[in-house]
């Protein structure tokens, strides 16, 4: 998420539309009939399969549910640094919390949250980093659909290599960042801010 300089480009337009959505039940009904393909259906959607199981709080209308940012170390001597996003007090807390970043540190993004009620299609993560007020990096992470499910689902960012923090006395000095989660449908399910100083050390 932390680039020394310059900007990404922005995305050019597409014609790309999103498949109508389709709920859980709904889904579940089409070509009941057929015995294979309910089988692979519910070892797709697991426990939202199940008649009249629904999967999530019915007081809470949100379908996902992002529980908790961690910023995942290769060799940060305190470990890992987390933090809960489950209520909007956490979020907003989560401005007010800055972390380090060592200059030439390897770290990762980690996100955990929930999916409930219905399917959420081609989930995307953005970030944005930005220094004096000009943005110096952004990130966009295609994440996938998600059937509904008690346990949390985790994604890390960048799924497969580390970032690297950027050195030199131009890299140093505070950030602010901001990432949301968005769908198809063009919800967008959460968007919170956190800030972070890159320093010769990790104090």
């Amino acid at each position: 998420p932390v680039a020394a300089g310059g900007e990404a480009e922005e995305e050019e337009g597409s014609n790309f539309k999103a498949a109508p959505k389709v709920g859980v039940s709904e889904l579940m009904q089409k070509d009941a009939d057929d015995e294979s393909l309910r089988k692979y259906k519910e070892q797709l959607l697991g426990e939202a399969a199940k008649a009249g199981a629904p999967v999530g709080d019915p007081d809470d209308p949100r379908r996902v549910v992002i529980t908790e940012m961690r910023v995942v170390f290769e060799d940060r001597p305190g470990g890992d640094i987390v933090y809960a996003l489950n209520s909007k007090k956490d979020v907003e807390n989560l401005k007010n919390k800055p972390f380090v970043l060592k200059e030439k540190c390897l770290y990762r993004l980690q996100i955990s949250f929930r999916v409930q009620h219905e399917i959420v299609s081609g989930l995307k993560f953005t970030n944005k980093v930005y220094k004096a007020g000009i943005r110096v990096a952004k990130e966009e992470e295609m994440l996938g659909s998600y059937a509904p499910q008690a346990e949390p689902y985790t994604i890390t960012v960048p799924r497969r290599t580390w970032e690297e923090t950027p050195s030199g006395w131009l890299a140093r000095g505070g950030c602010k960042a901001e990432s949301s989660f968005a769908d198809d449908d063009g919800v967008t399910h959460l968007s919170y801010a956190y800030s972070f100083e890159i320093k010769t050390d990790w104090k």
